[in-house]
């Protein structure tokens, strides 16, 4: 199969599994060459493409480049024959896909960093970022428990870039910060996760559901 492009990134990378995802659904095929963080994209060559020397990054067989994970999963999603699945058939419907994808990138993803940045030994423990981000997250888990409330997925009956985004958000939020005690207060929201990354199109991007049974607390 054509390659319809490569994508640069480490991995694994939770901004990365919407656009593989993405893919998957469009039948698109995606290369991810050898990486390394740091030198890769600090290269002249990488930077020539991309001047921002960050990933994920995307080339097109027809030198077509492309930075913003957000933006490369709008492209591959439009890119192939699922793209009125993925992004809905009208206004409205790609006005509400659009609003969860915002909500995710500006209300939850930042606050799974605060969260697990420290906890994979990429930063130091901080007691105030903590409970700010805790709180944070338990406002947004929240927000989709009631939203869920009104049908399995996101915005209809079929996955969208909406879903595809969500699940690859809270990724890391279930490895580390989620856990048992926790999953039990948002059943929907575990229930729709378990339902985006099990799709039988999907499930070998997102791989295993993998949950934390206990987070680590504090710096211990």
């Amino acid at each position: 199969m054509t390659s319809f492009g490569t994508l640069y990134t480490y991995m694994p990378n939770a901004r990365v599994f919407k656009i593989l995802a993405a893919a998957k659904l469009n039948n698109l095929t995606i290369e991810i060459p050898a990486y390394q963080h740091g030198v890769t994209n600090k290269s002249a060559e990488f930077l020539s493409k991309f001047p921002a020397g960050k990933v994920p990054a995307f080339e097109g067989p027809d030198g077509f480049c492309l930075v913003e994970s957000d933006a490369i999963a709008q492209y591959v999603a439009q890119s192939g024959p699922q793209a009125s699945q993925l992004l809905g058939q009208d206004a409205m419907s790609s006005a509400k896909i659009r609003q969860w994808i915002s909500f995710f990138a500006e209300e939850i993803y930042p606050t799974v960093l605060d969260l697990v940045m420290w906890r994979v030994g990429l930063g130091a423990f901080d007691e105030t970022t903590e409970m700010k981000a805790l709180a944070q997250l338990v406002y947004g888990l929240s927000v989709l428990e009631k939203h869920l409330n009104s049908g399995p997925l996101l915005t209809g009956d079929e996955l969208t870039l909406a879903d595809l985004t969500g699940a690859s958000t809270l990724l890391w939020a279930f490895m580390h910060i989620i856990d048992e005690p926790m999953r039990q207060q948002y059943p929907n929201v575990v229930a729709w996760y378990l339902k985006v990354v099990q799709n039988e199109e999907v499930k070998e991007v997102f791989g295993k559901p993998n949950f934390i049974e206990k987070r680590r607390v504090g710096a211990n």
